[in-house]
């Protein structure tokens, strides 16, 4: 403390010379103190699932067409996929295509979220004891204090 500033005790022995009491009470002052609660873990997992997709697949047939006043008897015009032999030599030989799925399973991000703290706000009461300084006055004889 410093000479220029009285202490509490100095001050009431002053104000007692000039003929006044200070009386003090106590007040319940609250402020709210931040302190770590809870840990919060994210993880993610990994969910499997049966899914099922159509996939477009195409083939090759061959296809011999006949003019129509040249076809064989009994066919109509078109014969498709024929396995019967009519010379045994090979006059053209084809190479036949088909398709088939192949199945890629690729990664892809389909969400992106965001986490945010959000902070609550409620009233909490809080109960406590407080001290009051009440002043006592005893007289010697029949004085009469007001007060």
């Amino acid at each position: 403390m410093s000479d220029e500033t009285p202490t509490d005790v100095e001050q009431d022995r002053m104000d007692l010379a000039e003929g006044q009491i200070v009386r003090h009470e106590e007040r319940m002052v609250a402020h709210a103190e931040r302190h770590e609660w809870a840990k919060v873990k994210v993880t993610r997992r990994v969910v499997t699932q049966e899914r099922t997709i159509t996939v477009p697949v195409r083939h090759e047939e061959l296809v011999i067409e006949y003019p129509q006043e040249q076809a064989p008897s009994g066919h109509p015009g078109t014969v498709r996929g024929s396995t019967d032999t009519v010379h045994s030599t090979v006059v053209e030989e084809y190479v036949l295509h088909r398709e088939e799925p192949r199945v890629v399973v690729e990664t892809v991000p389909y969400e992106k979220v965001q986490l945010v703290v959000d902070t609550q706000r409620s009233l909490v009461q809080v109960d406590g004891t407080v001290a009051k300084e009440k002043l006592e006055v005893t007289t010697d004889g029949d004085a009469t204090v007001n007060y």
